[in-house]
Formats: structure tokens, sequence, C-alpha cells
């Protein structure tokens, strides 16, 4: 009984370690695609993206290391299309350093999200987008609602973000 209880537990481990090295092995092989596509100028996820930081108990914005060079305002819309799928923003024109956007039908954004999850949004399309050099502010035009305004956001427009 106590060789099968051992044969078991060194059955276990090394199942464990295996696992450890695929996870190692596919986290290095996911990290060279990405490189490769922020190099070819496409990304595959947002630039900042919001969390919940459990300690502080607040929203916080995390920067995911990357260039951005080559990477236009198209990209990060789509991305942000994509990630929020019932949220469709537009590119509608460029207005100095600050770019303009607007959501045609902003329910989901203004609803159906809550007051959280239109910060998250709003700070994620703010940062993203001001990440290329040529940005410094977006205006979001949209119907407001009772978790969200329209209206032209910087940076500094989530300071309470940490």
């Amino acid at each position: 009984m106590r060789y099968g209880c051992f044969l078991l537990l060194c059955m276990i481990f090394l199942v464990a370690c295996t696992r450890d090295e695929k996870r190692q092995s596919s986290d290095t092989a996911d990290s060279i695609i990405t490189d490769t596509l922020q190099q070819t100028g496409e990304l595959d996820s947002l630039p900042w993206n919001t969390s919940y930081n459990e300690t502080t108990q607040r929203l916080q914005l995390d920067h995911k290391a990357g260039s951005m060079a080559g990477v236009g305002h198209e990209e990060i819309i789509n991305l942000l299309n994509k990630k929020y799928s019932g949220i469709k923003m537009k590119y509608v024109r460029m207005q100095g350093d600050t770019i303009v956007t607007r959501i045609d039908d902003a329910m989901q954004l203004t609803q159906s999200i809550g007051t959280s999850g239109a910060e998250s949004y709003l700070a994620e399309a703010t940062f993203s987008l001001t990440e290329i050099p040529s940005i410094k502010a977006v205006k979001i035009e949209f119907e407001e609602g009772d978790h969200a305004m329209p209206g032209t956001f910087t940076r500094a427009s989530f300071k309470d973000f940490n």
C-alpha cells in the first residue's frame, strides 16, 4: 500500500512539472508572437487594460509593454470594438492633437456595463489611443446615459486610477 501511494505521488509530481514546462514554453511562444505583431504594426490586444486591484479596491490601468511603431488609430479602435463587442466606436476626424470618435449606439456603455465598466472602457480607449505620439486627447461623442457622458478625455481625466 505504501509503495502504491509513493508511486501515485511521484506520478502527480512528474505531471505537475511537465505541465509547468509546457506553460513556460507557451508563454515564450506567445511573447515572440506578440513582439512580431507589434513590430509589423499589428497589435493583438490593447496597449492599456483595466483591472481591479484587490489591495487598493480600485480600478487600475495596466500597460502592456511593446512598440507602437506603425500602429495607427484604426488598429486601436478595431481592438476596442473587438474587446467591447456591444460598443462600436467609429473614427470621425483628427482635430489638431485630438482624435474625434463617435459611438452611435451607446446603450451598452451608458446603461448596461455599470459605472465601473464605463470608466474602464473610457480609460482604456483614452490611454490606448493617446499611446500614439500625435494624439494627446480623445473626444468621444455619444448620447449621455446613467453611467457615462460624452466628452474630451486625456490621461489626466483618469487620475483616480492607480
